[in-house]
């Protein structure tokens, strides 16, 4: 489908006026512009001006990396199917994710983490709920560090979500905090990423085939030195690599954020490309706001179509888990 792309770029966007007390409205409205045109006409940019030290990021893949060097028995330690009911935490190893009838699974494999709940809460163990599951690593190597960095994409989602509304038509008449509900204990999956190298490459497999995120919004961290990552264009029919920028984040828009702007904003088919060279190991860390499981709105746009959270997400994970993945 479609060739790679040579003259399309995805943007990149300093935000960093929105969140300096300094910035003069005219460089905040720069801001909003700049990402009100990428999500309309890419549905994805690199976002750079977020504030979050370079070592936290560096601390983040590391941790990671440690994750994905255990023995296959200690991963299966925390494998998705002992989480907590239907929290769906934990290791899910490769080949569990299929996108189309016609291709292979994805050969990534993946360590999730949620919004830690406790399990004598009367939520646990419901859809996306539940506590966490912990591998046998040292606590300030790694669970310290993932809810930190964990913390941090809350608040920038926050901002990208009210950067978003302020996006919006003018003649829609939204109000600023439209959207703020989905950030009110929300479902926050993140998962680290680890995509090996394949002994064969096979046109049917993929390291992620395409596939739209069933989020509101995705923040992706991309390992430096890395590619792969690659964007559909529906205008010229061509697939977008998205590069890796230095201390940066690739943010895309998801379903849910589509499906309540009346597809102003745009949900964009995506994949990752494998590669077959020895020792080929890549790394990236992807944050989905899905929202509050219970909020639901219809189109900001003035369509009647209503759209709750936690049911959309739920049916889309079951479509593409099938019988490989746990209970939902």
């Amino acid at each position: 489908m479609g060739s790679l792309a040579t003259e399309n770029v995805i943007p990149t966007v300093d935000i960093s006026a929105i969140l300096s007390p300094t910035a003069s409205k005219a460089e905040r409205a720069q801001v909003i512009q700049d990402v009100r045109y990428a999500s309309t006409t890419y549905g994805f940019f690199n976002l750079v001006g977020h504030g979050i030290p370079r070592g936290q990021l560096h601390q983040a893949f590391e941790s990671s990396k440690r994750f994905f060097a255990l023995p296959e028995e200690k991963r299966m330690d925390v494998h998705v199917g002992k989480a907590m009911g239907r929290a769906f935490r934990g290791w899910e190893p490769p080949l569990i994710q299929q996108h189309a009838e016609n291709l292979l699974p994805d050969t990534k494999e993946t360590f999730i983490v949620g919004r830690e709940v406790p399990a004598d809460d009367p939520e646990a163990g419901s859809f996306l709920t539940g506590p966490n599951l912990w591998p046998d690593l040292p606590k300030e190597d790694f669970q310290d560090v993932v809810l930190a960095y964990q913390a941090r994409m809350v608040a920038l989602a926050q901002t990208l979500i009210s950067i978003l509304v302020q996006g919006l038509p003018e003649e829609w008449g939204c109000p600023p905090d439209a959207l703020d509900g989905l950030t009110e204990d929300p479902a926050i999956p993140m998962r680290f990423l680890h995509y090996g190298p394949v002994k064969e490459k096979d046109a049917r497999q993929f390291g992620v085939a395409a596939h739209t995120d069933f989020s509101t919004i995705t923040i992706l961290l991309q390992q430096p030195g890395t590619e792969g990552l690659q964007v559909w264009y529906p205008p010229t029919e061509d697939w977008i690599p998205v590069p890796v920028v230095e201390d940066g984040f690739v943010i895309n828009i998801g379903d849910l954020m589509q499906k309540y702007t009346g597809g102003y904003y745009r949900s964009a088919l995506h994949r990752v490309v494998t590669f077959s060279e020895k020792d080929k190991h890549r790394y990236s860390i992807a944050f989905f706001l899905d929202g509050n499981l219970q909020f639901k709105t219809k189109g900001l746009d003035g369509s009647d179509t209503e759209t709750v959270v936690g049911d959309y997400v739920r049916a889309s994970l079951t479509r593409t888990l099938g019988s490989k993945g746990p209970l939902l």
